[in-house]
């Protein structure tokens, strides 16, 4: 059983935290899962993809939280770039396209689903935990690597 005191913090290493393609979206699109709660729908998720990408127009159902970490990158709906130490906070039920105009990397809280959709708003491919732990788990173990149970605090 655990303490409350171990509960506190819930270390990661980056070092041991493969970079997974975003398929079936994109590969070019890297992802790298830190947590995923299944109970509030949350993934905590670093993404990186290079210059010039575009990806299709998603819809939240959460909000979304995104800290550029590096590079350069935008909405096309919008008139700002994110650029490395820059935040966007996205609020429930909002559409984007996004682009990168460098080579970028963004740390995501994301809440609910990514619907990503096409100009008719037929969904392409729904985003949300099940997905994510299901991307993270085929390929651990395609790849060999031991996988962490990403929905606990004890991992």
């Amino acid at each position: 059983m655990q303490t409350l005191q171990e509960l506190d913090v819930n270390y990661m290493s980056g070092a041991d935290n493969p970079w997974i393609p975003f398929i079936p979206l994109s590969d070019q699109v890297f992802l790298k899962y830190w947590k995923i709660d299944p109970v509030r729908g949350e993934i905590v998720v670093s993404m990186k993809f290079p210059a010039g990408l575009e990806l299709a127009s998603h819809y939240h159902t959460g909000i979304v939280v995104g800290h550029t970490v590096k590079g350069a990158w935008r909405y096309q709906e919008n008139n700002w770039v994110s650029r490395g130490g820059d935040t966007v906070y996205e609020v429930s039920g909002s559409r984007h396209t996004p682009e990168s105009l460098e080579d970028t990397e963004v740390f995501f809280f994301i809440v609910g689903e990514l619907l990503f959709i096409d100009e008719n708003n037929t969904i392409l491919w729904q985003e949300n935990h099940k997905t994510s732990v299901a991307r993270y788990l085929d390929y651990c173990a395609a790849h060999g690597i031991p996988a962490r149970d990403l929905t606990t605090w004890d991992a």
